[in-house]
């Protein structure tokens, strides 16, 4: 009895059963318990039937007991297989946690890599970068920045400033090298200016024959006219020393048009003498002003002369030649036309091809001219005295005559 109510007490202890068979239990034990004090108490007393009935009693109730108990093992069980089947759906819920969180973990880690990585590798590859695009002649690329301070920090700081010394570097050569090439453009063109001038000056040799004697001789003749009354033999002697004094000036100076359209008068006039009424000429000035523009020398007359000689002497009929002098869209234009034979465009083109490739070769001198300055020698002093590419113009239809504009700009002035 005793053993029984302590393993009794172990049970309640343990509260690992249920209270209900529990309870049970010790009811039945306590039962167990008085039935037997009861049977030992009889058997003490010697009644027979009294022990006989507690015996009964006692052992009914301990056929209980090992029913309660045998339901209790079975509640164990029981309640050992659910722990254990929670245990194990708790042990696969952590499993997969633990895998999952392991998962996380890699992830997590391959980007705290990957980000450490980038953060590294970033500035080294924006440094290749622009070094590439500075190997290829582009000096614009962005500079490189680096927000960490470390040895990348140092060697983009370094590589940018090398970027800018070379570009400035660079820079600097590039405007050398502009600076220079104008100034070579410059004495290129002075130099082209030059040759144009000194192969009109020696052209102009071929007319010059001691230029004193000649002046004083016309002179002389003049005057015998004037003394014998031949009128018409002094004007054309008078107009001939005109023209030859302005055909022998020095062609790198400036003149003015006014000086210009009396030298071609004075040609003119000596054309009148040779060509009679097969020639009409007419000059046309809208405005006197124009007259005070600046132009090189030697530029209309070489122009009126392929007129009278290549386009009106070649017609057996004559023709006509007229200066237009007026202003245009804020420009001094000279047209110089005639209504000879005229030229094809083919010969147009050759002649300003020639003067684009700066011939300045002396033409051949061809009879009836005064110098052997060509057209070509004009247009290309007209460019450079003007830096215009079109300042001339020339319009021809064959059979019909020949249009030769000139525009002067009004505010243009050579030193």
């Amino acid at each position: 009895m005793d053993q029984l109510h302590e393993s009794t007490e172990k049970i309640q202890d343990s509260m690992l059963a249920d209270y209900y068979y529990i309870d049970r239990l010790i009811n039945l034990i306590d039962t167990f318990s008085v039935s037997a004090n009861e049977a030992i108490n009889a058997k003490q007393g010697r009644d027979a039937d009294t022990v006989r009935q507690k015996y009964n009693d006692v052992h009914q109730t301990g056929q209980y007991i090992m029913e309660e108990i045998q339901q209790l093992n079975l509640q164990q069980l029981k309640r050992n297989t659910e722990y254990y089947s929670a245990l194990s759906k708790n042990n696969a819920i952590v499993e997969k946690a633990n895998l999952v969180m392991i998962i996380d973990i890699l992830v997590l880690s391959c980007i705290i890599v990957f980000y450490i990585t980038y953060k590294m590798t970033d500035p080294i590859m924006k440094l290749s970068h622009a070094a590439e695009e500075i190997s290829k002649g582009n000096f614009d690329v962005e500079e490189v920045h680096v927000t960490t301070d470390d040895e990348i920090k140092v060697m983009a700081v370094a590589f940018n400033k090398m970027k800018n010394s070379v570009k400035n570097y660079i820079e600097a050569l590039h405007s050398k090298s502009e600076i220079e090439a104008r100034l070579m453009e410059k004495e290129m063109q002075n130099l082209r200016m030059q040759t144009l001038l000194n192969n009109a000056e020696l052209q102009s040799l071929q007319s010059q024959i001691n230029p004193h004697f000649l002046f004083n001789t016309l002179n002389a003749g003049v005057q015998l006219a004037m003394m014998e009354d031949a009128d018409r033999t002094s004007c054309f002697l008078e107009s001939l020393a005109a023209l030859f004094r302005y055909n022998v000036r020095r062609l790198d100076t400036e003149v003015s048009l006014n000086d210009e359209m009396n030298s071609v008068t004075a040609y003119i006039d000596l054309m009148k003498v040779r060509f009679g009424e097969m020639i009409g000429f007419q000059i046309e000035i809208e405005d006197k002003e124009i007259l005070n523009a600046k132009i090189p020398p030697l530029i209309l007359q070489p122009i009126v002369e392929n007129a009278c000689i290549h386009g009106i002497g070649e017609k057996e009929e004559g023709g006509n030649i007229t200066i237009h002098v007026f202003c245009e869209d804020g420009e001094n234009v000279i047209e110089v036309v005639d209504d000879g034979v005229g030229m094809s465009e083919q010969t147009i083109n050759e002649i300003f091809n020639k003067a684009a490739r700066g011939d300045v070769f002396p033409e051949k001198s061809k009879k009836g001219h005064t110098t052997s300055i060509g057209i070509n020698n004009v247009i290309q002093r007209l460019r450079l005295f003007y830096r215009k590419e079109d300042v001339i113009q020339i319009i021809s239809v064959v059979g019909r005559g020949t249009r030769v504009i000139m525009r002067i700009p009004v505010l243009e002035t050579v030193q």
